[in-house]
């Protein structure tokens, strides 16, 4: 049997090995790169012709061969020339580190055609990436076969959740990123965190690539933890095809174990936790938010939610010395998106009231108190940055109109039963109809889920369930989100008290309520199954038909998803800049004129000169010449608290809110070189050293009490 045994593994790590090849074989053709180039406008100076697509490659020479005619000049989205030549000729470009926008110019009576980018090895790391990944997977497989302790049921559960996360993962497997509403947005944050740290910063506060080079304080305002994955993946040289890819198979496969790890908590059951991770994993909702609509920030939150139900559950009916599992659920929200942590808050507070007998009882709202305090001090590192510039900015987000839109965005209750809906539209006004909505359903699996948590409640003759209670007033708080998401809910009336008003503007759309109904619905009704399913046949029979039943219906979304939209990234493109600010400017101080902030554009007090400069990210270096007391420059860098300049001997020079928010900075008698960097403030230093002596002192106590068996 062993031999046997020994024997098919051996055929499958030959089998490996020769898909290894394969790939080598195939990426082989990634040393060099043919794009069609079209004429997108002049430059600043007028001078010149840019020309799309633009490009991005890491750190390392690449030969050029332009197809046209004329003179040839290859610079950085900072307005740094990184090489040139003439069209019909090769020439080679020099990249002193990882150039998120490659843009090539023309001469005015110049015409390119096309450009063919070649390297001397591979142009990206991607082949080597997923080599790496297929090899630890390879691992991980024989570790579990051959190493791991416990039963053969466990780890096939185990395996089953992952191959749910592989599953639902498909739509990545074509070698290019497809279509997402606000999409270019969160490509933009990942290469601004990749730059931010390329030019010193981290953690990143300010993001350099934005706005032509200027800067943009979306890395303070919006939260992007999750983000540094992708980012980093791009220091290492992956495309941002691969990093953005790697980091959906990441967010699939996190969601999928901690639903597993959260349902099983709850019931003691591992069927349970596989019945609700499949099904939550392939929900239509959640790769809805994932991947068409790309709210990156909303499908992270999804992936923590049932964590923040598994802390409910325990600090109210189960073991209340888990108060920690709360707060690293909303920790993991928090540091997704803000929004969804409004909805925490809404949560806990309901859940507080339904069971405020429990809350009281046997000092369980210390818990409570230990996770407040808790999720505070892991997030103190962002929680000053962000108060300091939402609150110390007049920036636009603050200004916005009361959402009278709420109620029109709302869902007609036909939309909820429309759950084999495939339509890729956008929300749409009350007053459009339905005709190019987007799916606005909880879909199959977890429409099937809302079914049976009802029907257990109205035709149950007993209770089978443990703490059916609290099952019960999840289910109901579920039932209750997805009315409010509907225009069943009077949110015109409501809208009229200013506080109810002041919460619908940060909604802003109520099927937004969708994302937490969602696992509520899938753990409430997976508990269910488990505990009326009494023989392990009926259990097994129960996840073969949630698998099958979820595989089809998500195979015929993403067939949809992948056939019938264009992709919107291919590699070795550059992301389009179009959105990547935000749908509507939000995050700029108020009175910024957004078409003002072209490269290159160093403005002087009369007499002052500005010889040559260097600009890297964050980082300026500029000689000038005429300085004297009370002149100045401005410099291509929005400003905002934080950046500090110096002149050539050391000496600190001030730094200013300048024409349309841009860094001034006064200069002095003699001065002749600017050095300017962002610093951050103090403030952000000591939150930033509270939060890492919190996670060394959390580090401690676990190997303490791993050490002790006390976990």
């Amino acid at each position: 049997m062993e031999h046997k045994i020994n024997t098919k593994w051996l055929v499958s790590a030959a089998a490996v090995l020769v898909i290894g090849i394969l790939l080598m074989l195939n990426f082989y053709g990634y040393r060099s790169m043919n794009f069609e180039l079209k004429k997108a406008g002049a430059a600043s100076d007028s001078e010149q012709v840019s020309y799309e697509p633009h490009l991005t490659y890491p750190k390392g020479e690449y030969e050029l061969e332009v197809k046209g005619s004329g003179e040839v000049t290859v610079k950085s989205a900072e307005g740094n020339t990184l090489g040139s030549g003439k069209a019909g000729a090769s020439f080679n470009i020099e990249l002193d580190k990882d150039e998120s926008d490659i843009i090539i110019y023309s001469s005015q009576s110049g015409n390119l055609s096309g450009v063919t980018v070649s390297k001397n090895g591979m142009l990206y790391n991607d082949l080597g990436f997923l080599t790496l990944l297929l090899i630890l997977a390879m691992l991980y497989i024989l570790y579990v076969r051959f190493l791991k302790k416990g039963s053969r049921d466990d780890n096939a559960v185990i395996m089953l959740v992952l191959l749910g996360a592989v599953f639902a993962s498909y739509p990545l497997f074509s070698g290019t990123i497809g279509f997402g509403h606000d999409l270019n947005f969160h490509l933009y944050r990942i290469e601004g965190i990749k730059d931010g740290i390329l030019s010193g910063q981290f953690p990143v506060r300010i993001h350099p690539t934005h706005n032509n080079g200027y800067g943009y304080i979306t890395a303070s305002v919006y939260p992007e933890l999750f983000l540094y994955f992708p980012a980093v993946l791009r220091i290492f040289g992956l495309s941002p095809v691969m990093a953005y890819n790697t980091f959906l198979f990441g967010v699939n496969v996190a969601t999928a174990l901690i639903m597993y790890y959260s349902a099983k908590g709850m019931s003691k059951s591992k069927y349970v936790g596989l019945i609700a991770s499949i099904i939550y994993t392939l929900s239509t909702w959640r790769v809805m938010n994932l991947y068409y609509r790309a709210a990156i920030g909303e499908a992270l939150a999804m992936v923590f939610f049932p964590l923040v139900i598994y802390g409910l559950y325990c600090l109210l009916k189960g073991d209340k010395k888990k108060w920690w599992v709360l707060a690293l659920g909303c920790t993991g929200v928090y540091q997704s998106h803000v929004i969804s942590t409004v909805f925490v808050v809404i949560t806990i507070i309901a859940a507080v009231l339904m069971f405020i007998k429990n809350f009281i009882s046997d000092r369980r709202w210390l818990g409570f108190f230990k996770a407040g305090v808790l999720t505070v001090l892991l997030n103190l590192w962002y929680l000053v940055s962000f108060i300091t510039y939402y609150f110390g900015l007049d920036m636009a987000i603050r200004h916005t109109k009361e959402n009278t839109e709420f109620f029109s965005n709302a869902i007609f209750p036909t939309q909820l039963f429309n759950i084999f809906n495939t339509n890729f539209g956008y929300s749409q006004l009350l007053d459009k109809g339905m005709r190019s909505d987007m799916s606005l359903s909880l879909g199959v699996g977890v429409t099937i889920c809302l079914v049976i948590g009802i029907a257990y409640f109205i035709f149950r003759k007993k209770k089978e369930i443990k703490n059916e209670s609290f099952v019960f007033g999840i289910l109901a708080f579920g039932v209750l989100l997805l009315f409010m998401a509907t225009t069943l809910f009077p949110w015109e009336l409501l809208q009229q008290n200013k506080l109810i008003n002041m919460f619908a503007g940060t909604v802003r759309m109520p099927w937004r309520f969708l994302s937490l109904a969602s696992p509520i619905f899938c753990i409430a009704a997976a508990i269910i199954i488990g505990a009326v399913s009494k023989s392990d046949m009926s259990k097994r029979i129960v996840i073969m038909v949630t698998c099958f039943v979820c595989a089809i219906t998500f195979v015929s979304w993403g067939t949809a998803y992948t056939t019938q939209l264009d992709p919107a990234l291919k590699k070795g493109y550059a992301v389009s800049t179009s959105g990547a600010v935000g749908l509507d400017n939000e995050y700029y101080v108020v009175g910024t004129n957004a078409d003002r902030l072209t490269a290159e554009k160093y403005e002087t007090s009369d007499g002052v000169k500005v010889d040559s400069y260097y600009k890297s990210g964050t980082n300026i270096e500029a000689e000038i010449s005429g300085a004297k007391n009370g002149s100045y420059i401005e410099v291509p860098l929005l400003y905002y608290p934080g950046y500090s300049a110096k002149d050539n001997n050391g000496n600190k020079l001030e730094t200013e809110d300048g024409t349309n928010h841009v860094l001034r900075i006064n200069l002095q008698n003699g001065t002749d070189t600017v050095k300017i960097k962002y610093s951050g403030l103090w403030s952000f230093k000591l939150a930033d050293a509270v939060t890492i002596l919190t996670l060394l002192g959390m580090s401690a106590l676990w190997f303490y009490h791993k050490r002790r068996n006390l976990i």
